[in-house]
């Protein structure tokens, strides 16, 4: 029941933020998509969620609290993982988060399938996505643990630890992002140790050739398992409203990729409309549509 409880909370939340009538001590920061696709049978319908409430009423100072969700629900499952946190401030950029936050791994090297497809990215969680996370959307895990984001000018890292003690395993992590011109490079490395000592890593540069957003990231999943993947993307905009992307996931052992191509159509600066049609390891073709709104 979390995930829907989560998900009501946030949409009731951002829709005054598109209003513009939150107070100052409340914020909203993520997406949510709802919308179809044929990938799965039985599954059509989904809401994907990625997203966090702030909570920094003026009397606590520097402290505040955060509430945030990543999943997916749909008819036949919702793999998710609910963030909760206690924060304090060290100045303008650094922030201390403890109780369930969200891993540092997790913060960079973003897949672009996430983008384009959401509902397709949540199943591909375990190649780009913190162990931690993984573990708690399809295995049971109950990771606590305490994060430390900072940003200076061009750089932005973050770092976290997670115990997930009823599986008897740590989780520690490091992500970084800085622009090189126009370009931005944005990595991450992960440990995880307990019945056995396993590493996963990713790295992604994305920026502009001419008219083209584009950007190619290598994926590791040392601790979850799996293949290594290497990931390509591109988006172009023929108009202000329109945006095209093409994504495609390649495993290093020869297996079938994962990719597709997507048509975003802006309605408002926060809501837009999304068609595209993917494969998802070498299956047949499918639909996907979305309502996308992002705050």
């Amino acid at each position: 029941m979390r995930l829907p409880i989560a998900f009501g909370t946030i949409l009731l939340a951002t829709a005054p933020a598109q209003a513009q009538n939150l107070p100052d001590w409340f914020s909203a920061d993520g997406r949510l998509s709802l919308g179809y696709s044929d990938r799965v049978p039985g599954a059509d319908g989904f809401l994907v969620g990625d997203a966090t409430l702030r909570f920094a009423p003026a009397f606590a100072g520097r402290f505040g609290a955060e509430l945030g969700v990543y999943g997916r629900a749909d008819a036949l499952d919702t793999p998710h993982e609910t963030y909760g946190v206690l924060t304090y401030d060290f100045g303008s950029d650094a922030r201390i988060a403890v109780g369930v936050p969200r891993p540092a791994y997790d913060g960079f090297a973003v897949s672009a399938l996430e983008f384009a497809f959401p509902s397709l990215g949540v199943d591909r969680a375990g190649a780009t996505r913190s162990a931690a996370t993984h573990g708690a959307m399809f295995a049971n895990w109950l990771p606590y643990g305490v994060s430390f984001t900072n940003r200076t000018e061009n750089f932005r890292y973050a770092i976290s630890l997670h115990d997930a003690s009823n599986v008897d395993t740590t989780v520690a992590s490091l992500g970084f992002e800085t622009d090189l011109g126009n370009w931005q490079l944005s990595g991450a490395l992960e440990v995880a140790w307990g019945t056995s000592t396993e590493v996963s890593g990713k790295l992604q540069a994305r920026g502009q050739i001419g008219a083209v957003s584009t950007g190619v990231g290598y994926y590791s999943p040392g601790i979850v398992g799996g293949s290594d993947l290497v990931e390509a993307f591109a988006t172009v905009k023929p108009t202000d409203r329109l945006t095209l992307t093409a994504v495609v996931q390649v495993p290093t052992d020869g297996t079938s990729a994962t990719g597709g191509i997507a048509a975003r159509y802006g309605i408002t600066d926060a809501t837009a409309l999304s068609v595209g049609v993917m494969t998802d390891a070498g299956a047949d073709a499918a639909f996907n549509a979305m309502v996308d709104f992002r705050f």
